[in-house]
């Protein structure tokens, strides 16, 4: 019988990994990799029988990497603390990895987004491909050596190399308790995602234009195209929460450009003043 590990990040949320860990009765281990919580996440993973528990202040995204190298399973999933599998998926999952065939490398998993504890069925959460509106489809369960996260960017998606199939039932994920919630959460992603971009990729009057029409064509997607309307108020409230995170992306990306462009024109400055004064001093 295949193993299977779960690779969790955490970071104080002592009362989601309550949840999550005591839904995960069908995984053979649970490897946490926790950015040193307060609140005692790091006890709760140490008193769990199948728990492994790293600790490490990486991006997001590298301390999931680093799980998936220390985890020992044949196949990994990728859960976070705010992801509750169903009954029903653990057994499927475990029947589908144990009769994989070997060139099948991945799973997409169904799942289901709540926001302020009400289902989210459009905007965000739809998904074209899922026969349930309000199921999403994520890639998170691969087998061991062919997945990764190569971006370094909070939301990007797992890379897997090989063949990928679907499952048919899903993990319930409690994203979102309330607006300001969301956007505390996305205000940390962002400006993690920011302090990592490379200056030299990106241009600051882009940036400046996309604060201005990035926002609009996000929400009109996701409200329009993505069918956001059908959820009434909570539909506007999740998808005019999505323009106001690209705006946030847009304005901290043009605030580190424009600061980066000023600290070299400041010390191109002070570099003439020193010519200038040393020339002076030379001349006198």
């Amino acid at each position: 019988m295949p193993r299977l590990s779960v690779v969790i990040p955490t970071k104080n949320c002592v009362e989601l990994m309550r949840r999550t860990m005591a839904a995960l009765d069908f995984a053979d281990e649970i490897v946490v990799v926790d950015m040193f919580s307060t609140d005692g996440t790091a006890e709760l993973v140490r008193s769990h029988p199948k728990a492994r528990l790293i600790q490490r202040n990486g991006h997001i995204y590298e301390n999931v990497n680093f799980g998936f190298d220390a985890a020992t399973g044949d196949w990994l999933m990728r859960l976070d603390s705010d992801e509750i599998p169903t009954p029903e998926l653990g057994r499927e999952i475990r029947e589908r990895i144990a009769s994989a065939p070997e060139d099948l490398c991945g799973f997409y998993i169904p799942n289901r987004t709540y926001y302020s504890n009400r289902w989210l069925k459009y905007g965000p959460a739809y998904d074209e491909r899922s026969p349930v509106p309000g199921e999403r489809f994520r890639l998170c369960l691969f087998r061991a050596g062919t997945g990764r996260y190569e971006s370094e960017l909070s939301h990007d998606d797992l890379t897997v190399r090989g063949r990928c199939e679907y499952l048919k039932h899903r993990y319930d994920h409690y994203s979102v308790r309330s607006f300001s919630h969301y956007l505390a959460k996305n205000n940390y992603y962002t400006d993690m995602d920011v302090e990592r971009m490379n200056p030299a990729e990106h241009d600051a009057r882009a940036e400046a234009w996309a604060m201005l029409w990035g926002p609009v064509k996000e929400f009109l997607v996701f409200f329009i195209k993505r069918k956001g309307y059908k959820d009434g108020a909570l539909g506007i409230i999740a998808c005019g929460g999505y323009a106001i995170l690209r705006f946030m992306i847009h304005a901290k990306r043009w605030e580190r450009l424009t600061a980066v462009k000023n600290d070299i024109e400041d010390a191109d400055k002070r570099k003439m003043l020193e010519y200038v004064t040393a020339s002076h001093l030379t001349n006198a």
